[in-house]
């Protein structure tokens, strides 16, 4: 049973809380202090604490500082427990709990529905802070690994699908590529894939998805061993795809696959978050411009304050060779971390990208190749001195 703390006196709102629950297996639990009512946060987190829950949402009732002490106090004293606020969701607001320690934020007016969304994303994300502590035991080793670019034009696409592709040579059946940009994704057209269904026919089955009935909706490319759910075709299909069905998705295939990789948008749309929320690591892709340097800035510090160093990052440097006046010596210092991979220019790539055959396979030789190969065993190391399962593709599932 998930136990969700409620640190309010407001009744009507413990009542939405209590609706966003009823239909899981989850109770809310009220655990108001009345040291909060004096200001003393460390007792009324030790108080709170003691009841184990795995969420507590702070409020409403509680001025905004108020609930940022506490939010902070756990983060200190109780960081398994994860915490959400309850006020305004505003850009500042929301800066503000992220810093004090807090996974999300929840308008006091918000429907069950929408709270609900909210405990489960941030119930995900405690899960794995515990494991990370060591105080929950993880079964898998499979991996979720989103590819992410703050500025559009960056190559992630072509990342996203040369790393699956290499990924899948070294454990063929168990690698399946999901196109998380929903509005403008084409990763059929950088694989030459023609499918017959997208994530939006599997989501739409809603609650009554499976690993087994999601088999149907993934396209195969043959020739590499590999598994693929495209993007929905047009922009006004992909507006009825909501995240907790997209969530839903990843989860089922979390399961299935030893490696999943998430093609997402340009930045951190709310797709890409719940992509975050199942992450077993990151790739970050920035390139040779100042625009796409000083945004991927901005998304590494997004990421911080999201708590995302808790898993392992892969800092992608794409057209590293390229000369425009500025080096990748000059790109790691304005990041403030090193580049794991240099992905050097190539003719080839657009080459492959307009043939719809992988760069990996067309020029595996090439220096862009060999990049993307490095950064697949980086991801892959461990795995690769364990034991091998078959994949689906060999399992004739």
């Amino acid at each position: 049973m998930t136990k969700i703390g409620l640190a309010t006196q407001n009744l009507d709102f413990e009542a939405r809380v209590r609706e966003s629950l009823a239909s899981k297996n989850s109770n809310a639990v009220v655990v108001w202090s009345e040291a909060i009512t004096r200001g003393e946060a460390v007792a009324a987190v030790a108080e709170m604490a003691a009841g184990s829950p795995e969420v507590v949402v702070i409020g409403p009732g509680l001025a905004i500082d108020a609930a940022l002490t506490l939010a902070e106090q756990f983060e200190i004293s109780h960081p398994e427990i994860a915490t959400v606020l309850v006020g305004p969701p505003t850009a500042q607001v929301l800066e503000r709990a992220l810093q004090a320690g807090a996974r999300g934020v929840v308008s006091e007016d918000a429907s069950p529905a929408e709270i609900g969304d909210t405990l489960e994303r941030v119930l995900g994300a405690a899960r794995r802070r515990r494991q990370a502590l060591g105080l929950e035991s993880t079964t898998r080793g499979n991996h979720v690994i989103p590819v992410l670019a703050a500025k559009g034009g960056s190559g992630k696409t072509t990342l996203a699908t040369n790393l699956a592709v290499a990924l899948a040579e070294k454990h063929p059946g168990q690698v399946i590529l999901v196109d998380l940009d929903l509005q403008f994704g084409d990763v059929e057209t950088t694989l030459g894939l023609d499918p017959d269904a997208t994530i939006l026919d599997a989501a739409a089955l809603g609650e009554e998805l499976t690993p087994t009935s999601l088999k149907a909706y993934l396209a195969v490319k043959q020739a590499h061993s590999l598994y693929a759910l495209p993007a929905p075709p047009t922009p006004a299909e992909a507006d009825g795809l909501r995240t907790e069905d997209v969530r839903r998705v990843l989860k089922h295939l979390r399961d299935e696959f030893r490696y999943v990789v998430v093609d997402t948008s340009a930045g951190l749309d709310e797709f890409a978050l719940e992509a975050l929320d199942v992450a077993t690591e990151l790739v970050l892709l920035t390139s040779m411009d100042v625009p796409s340097v000083r945004a991927s800035v901005k998304e590494l510090d997004a990421l911080r304050l999201l708590g995302m160093e808790r898993i392992p990052w892969f800092m992608v440097l794409n057209r590293a060779t390229s000369k425009v006046g500025l080096s990748a010596d000059d790109v790691e210092l304005t990041l403030g971390r090193p580049v794991d991979v240099r992905i050097p220019s190539s003719r080839a790539v657009p080459t492959s990208v307009n043939q719809g055959r992988p760069l990996v396979a067309s020029d595996p030789r090439g220096g862009a190749s060999k990049a993307i190969r490095s950064l697949a065993d980086l991801l892959s190391g461990s795995d690769d001195e364990q034991p091998q399962t078959h994949g689906w593709l060999r399992r004739g599932r």
